[in-house]
C-alpha cells in the first residue's frame, strides 16, 4: 500500500534539463557542422557536467557523484577519440571497440545500481512528505518568520556527525557556522544551483538550524509550502520538520542511520521526484 501523498505531483523536468540540453546542442552542432565537431562539443559539455559532479562529491561526500564524474570523463575521452578516428578516415580497431563497449556496460551497471538504490537522489521531497505526514489541513496560512522549535541536548560532535551523514546521503545541503549547523533540504531538479550557494545566501530557502547551545529553529520557504496540495497548519508543519531532524540526529547518534534511509525509501518516490 502506497502512503498518502501531501505534496503535489511532481511534473518538473528539471533533473533532465542537462541531458536534454546536451543532446540538443550535440544535434544542432552536428547539423551545422559535422559529426566530428558535434562529438567534440559533446565531449566538452560532458566534461563540464563531470566537473559539476566532482564539485558535488567534494561538497557533499557522496561517492555516487564521483562515479558519475568518472563516467563523464570516460565518455568525453571516447568521444574525442571517436571524432579523431572519423576525421582521419580510420576505422576503429577491435581494442577501441572493446574499450567503448566494456566502459559503457561497466558504468551502465553502476549507474543503474545508483539509480535503483537512490544513492544519488536528493531527498528533499521525502523530507517534506515525512514532515507533513502528522500535520492536518488548516487555513492559518504562510508566514516567513523562522520558528523556534525548542532546546535539545546534543553535543557539537553529535550534530557534526549527523551533518556529515546528511550531506553524504543527500538528505540536505549542510552549512557550517561558528556557532551552528544549518540543514537545507533539496528536491530533485533543484540540485543544480543549491550546492553553489554560499553560507548566508540560503535564508529564503527551507532550513533547519541547530546551534551548539542546543537551540533548534526552522524556516519553511513559501515555494515549498505552496507545493503541498492543501494548506497545512503552518506552525505544526514547522514543528514537525524540526522534530523530524531531531529524531534523525538521535537515530544517527545511536548508530541507526540506516533507519533514516529506510523511512525515506518507504515512501516509494521515483528517482526523479
Amino acid at each position: 500500500m502506497y502512503p498518502i501523498r501531501k505534496l503535489k505531483a511532481d511534473r518538473s523536468i528539471g533533473g533532465l534539463i542537462p541531458v536534454l540540453g546536451m543532446l540538443a546542442i550535440f544535434g544542432l552542432s552536428t547539423l551545422l557542422f559535422d559529426i566530428t565537431v558535434g562529438l567534440l562539443i559533446g565531449a566538452v559539455m560532458i566534461w563540464i557536467y563531470g566537473l559539476y559532479c566532482l564539485f558535488v562529491f567534494l561538497r557533499m561526500g557522496n561517492l555516487g557523484y564521483l562515479i558519475v564524474c568518472a563516467y563523464c570523463l570516460f565518455l568525453g575521452v571516447m568521444a574525442v577519440l571517436t571524432s579523431q578516428n572519423i576525421e582521419g578516415g580510420r576505422d576503429p580497431d577491435i581494442q577501441f571497440r572493446v574499450a567503448w563497449i566494456s566502459g559503457v556496460i561497466f558504468f551502465g551497471v553502476l549507474l543503474i545500481y545508483l539509480a535503483v538504490t537512490k544513492k544519488i537522489k536528493w531527498r528533499g521531497r521525502e523530507i517534506f512528505e515525512l514532515a507533513a505526514a502528522p500535520v492536518e489541513s488548516a487555513g492559518d496560512g504562510y508566514t516567513p518568520r523562522p520558528r523556534p522549535i525548542g532546546k535539545v541536548e546534543f553535543s557539537k560532535q553529535e550534530i557534526l556527525a549527523f551533518a556529515r551523514f546528511a550531506a553524504k546521503n543527500l538528505i540536505s545541503i549542510v552549512y557550517y557556522g561558528p556557532r551552528q549547523v544549518t540543514f537545507v533540504p533539496v528536491k530533485m531538479g533543484d540540485e543544480y544551483t543549491h550546492p553553489f550557494r554560499l553560507r548566508g545566501s540560503y535564508h529564503e530557502a527551507t532550513w533547519i538550524n541547530f546551534d551548539f547551545e542546543g537551540e533548534v529553529s526552522v524556516h519553511i520557504a513559501q515555494k515549498d509550502y505552496l507545493d503541498y496540495q492543501e494548506p497545512l497548519e503552518f506552525d505544526k508543519l514547522c514543528e514537525s520538520l524540526g522534530q523530524l531532524f531531531i529524531e534523525f540526529v538521535e537515530l544517527q547518534n545511536k548508530g541507526e542511520g540506516v533507519r533514516i534511509i529506510d523511512r525515506m525509501d518507504a515512501l516509494r518516490l521515483n528517482y526523479f521526484s
